[in-house]
């Protein structure tokens, strides 16, 4: 294989990787939400709560199906897109974690070590376009 087809399949590979790691920890259920609170029973049962302004409530809200989530106007995902994509860089720079999660990276890694795991398809924000062009500049 080329070195130019090894870098697009190495390219199309992360992309693919990183949907699935989008689309499982953006969506909206219940463990993705950062203010889920779980509280482990004495039956050691678990209950998940809403913790979104817990202090002030009398009342508890339980959050424990995709239905509640989905419907709550207080939901915020634990991380952002480009904190799960640096989580997702620094897994790839792992080698056991490439080894074991990440087979099909790894074995374009195998083939070609010369890759650069800091090259990331992902689209920069107005802001961070911005930022790009000054550092660019100075």
């Amino acid at each position: 294989m080329e070195k130019t087809k090894i870098r697009n399949k190495f390219k199309q590979l992360k992309y693919q990787h990183l949907k699935k790691i989008y689309s499982k920890n953006l969506s909206r259920l219940p463990e993705n939400c950062k203010y889920n609170k779980v509280i482990y029973l004495p039956n050691r049962s678990r209950l998940n709560i809403c913790g979104f302004d817990f202090e002030d409530s009398e009342t508890v809200d339980l959050c424990y199906k995709q239905e509640h989530a989905s419907e709550c106007n207080a939901f915020c995902s634990k991380k952002s897109k480009e904190e799960l994509c640096i989580d997702f860089v620094e897994e790839l720079k792992s080698d056991s974690v490439r080894a074991t999660k990440y087979k099909d990276i790894n074995t374009l890694f195998w083939i070609y070590p010369e890759l650069n795991f800091d090259e990331f398809p992902y689209k920069l924000g107005f802001f961070q376009k911005i930022g790009q062009f000054f550092k660019n500049i100075f």
